[in-house]
């Protein structure tokens, strides 16, 4: 009995493999330097091999050249053993590396000698995102990472068709939500699989026909890198459209000013000593890769409300679309650098669940609108925090909290709405954090020797670790209190 249980079940949730291509696209980078490096190395052999000039006796003298034309019979056929090794290998890794999703799980199993399974509970799903970088690109694959709670609680799968990625995407966000959807009488059930969809024909995935013609397969590639997403038939307009000329003024705003202290640093510096103008080149190049970098990845810039939650895509030549199930939004904050004044721009950033720190994929986890208007920046927190406004009435630091925030003690304060705790701080650089009291995970307060002295404090609401970081301080200590005692209060109501 429990044996045919099992069949049924591997018969619902069949295991599939990933694109034909991805030996080439993980492995055959390295292989394609080998051989670059093998034909440097032995570049005068190849002339002589194939144009017919005579091998002079300084590349007779290097030992492996010598034993190449020595024996020449064995070199080739070691050098299509060797060629025949890591095709057979790579061909064979791809047909042991499968994945499956079921009800509960999504799995992976990988590995020639060592294996390795992995498992992942969808009902802690943290978000799906699809990334295509743009050499898998031309090659129609797409990369899905799958996000769960914890430090490592990530899924890479490298990789999946492009055209199959933003199906499996659904399917994955489908399956998580299928236990809160179970207990709603009015559940659609119109994006479940069909009983009677063949389990056999999404083994794998896709590869492209055999009679498919060489110009057919080249307009599709063109389609997908022209195409700002690949996603449903049709896809959700985004509720932000991000100009060009603003981004690269952002930008240069933002990076420009400490370009100018370097510069004027080194030329100072440099009338001492001329030769030190040369160390200002590196930190030029430094700071033209990283503006460049922000520009390319944000010009296709892209945020709209889906049924699977908030959609985020952006990037020119690698692309990346990530989907925020609802909750999974720790805090919000809104920062507008002093030079954005002028033109009332803001970006916006916020704490997920998963992993949310900088590094290479920070922006992915971090930004959720490069730059806005206030306009832009109240339908993007929209999505996290339907109706949201800004509170009439905020708690400000007293004269006493002067001597601490000489320029923002006015601004520097704490409100409450019915669902968040709204924290306000700087003048010069301005910042609005916004915590929902249902994901707040605990609140201090401190009050330092100085700070004592004076009766001020600082208090701290806690949620997941990443670049939001809600503070506020120099307070009147009994406001601080007060502030700790309600933040306790009504999230407790909120969790309730």
């Amino acid at each position: 009995m429990s044996e045919s249980a099992g069949t049924t079940i591997d018969q619902r949730h069949p295991w599939r493999r990933l694109h034909p291509a991805t030996p080439l696209l993980r492995g055959g980078i390295f292989v394609l330097a080998v051989i670059g490096f093998v034909l440097v190395q032995f570049r005068d052999l190849w002339i002589g091999l194939f144009v017919g000039q005579v091998v002079g006796e300084e590349v007779r003298e290097d030992p492996a050249t010598h034993w190449i034309l020595t024996h020449g019979p064995l070199a080739v056929a070691i050098l299509v053993a060797a060629l025949l090794l890591v095709v057979g290998f790579g061909w064979l890794a791809w047909r042991m590396h499968d994945y499956r999703v079921t009800d509960e799980l999504i799995e992976e199993r990988e590995g020639v000698i060592w294996r390795r399974h992995r498992r992942g509970r969808l009902d802690r799903l943290q978000g799906v995102d699809v990334v295509r970088p743009f050499i898998p690109r031309l090659f129609g694959a797409a990369r899905l990472e799958i996000s769960m709670a914890g430090s490592d609680g990530s899924i890479k799968l490298s990789y999946v068709a492009s055209t199959h990625a933003d199906e499996l995407r659904a399917e994955i966000l489908a399956a998580a939500s299928e236990s809160r959807a179970a207990s709603d009488p009015s559940r659609d059930r119109s994006r479940d699989r069909s009983p009677s969809e063949p389990e056999g024909s999404r083994r794998d995935d896709p590869a492209p026909a055999r009679g498919t013609r060489v110009g057919d397969a080249i307009a599709a590639r063109a389609g997908e890198l022209l195409a700002p997403e690949l996603t449903e038939p049709v896809a959700p307009e985004s509720l932000v459209e991000m100009h060009p000329g603003r981004l690269v003024g952002a930008t240069a705003l933002r990076f420009g000013p400490v370009l100018v202290i370097v510069l004027a640093a080194t030329i100072a510096l440099g009338i001492l000593r001329p030769l030190s103008l040369l160390a200002f080149i590196p930190v030029l190049i430094a700071f033209w890769t990283v503006a460049v970098r922000e520009i390319v990845r944000s010009l296709r810039y892209s945020i709209a409300a889906t049924p699977d939650g908030i959609r985020v895509g952006f990037g020119l030549l690698s692309t990346r679309n990530e989907t925020l199930p609802p909750g999974r939004i720790h805090a919000v904050e809104l920062v507008q650098p002093l030079l954005w004044r002028p033109f009332g721009w803001w970006r916006v950033r916020i704490n997920r669940a998963s992993s949310s720190g900088p590094g290479a994929a920070g922006q992915a986890n971090t930004t959720l609108l490069p730059v806005g208007t206030i306009e832009e920046v109240l339908r993007v927190v929209g999505l996290v925090l339907p109706g949201w406004t800004e509170p009439a009435a905020f708690t400000t630091s007293s004269e006493r909290g002067r001597w601490i925030r000489w320029f923002s003690w006015r601004r520097n304060g704490f409100a409450f709405d019915e669902r968040t705790v709204v924290i306000r701080r700087g003048q010069l650089w301005r910042t609005l954090t916004l915590v929902p009291l249902a994901r707040v995970q605990s609140v201090g307060i401190q009050d330092g020797p100085l700070t004592r002295a004076m009766g001020l404090a600082r208090v701290d609401v806690h949620t997941v670790a990443g670049v939001v970081n809600a503070h506020v301080g120099a307070l009147d200590a009994g406001d601080a209190v007060g502030m700790w005692a309600l933040t306790q209060r009504r999230t407790l109501e909120a969790m309730a």
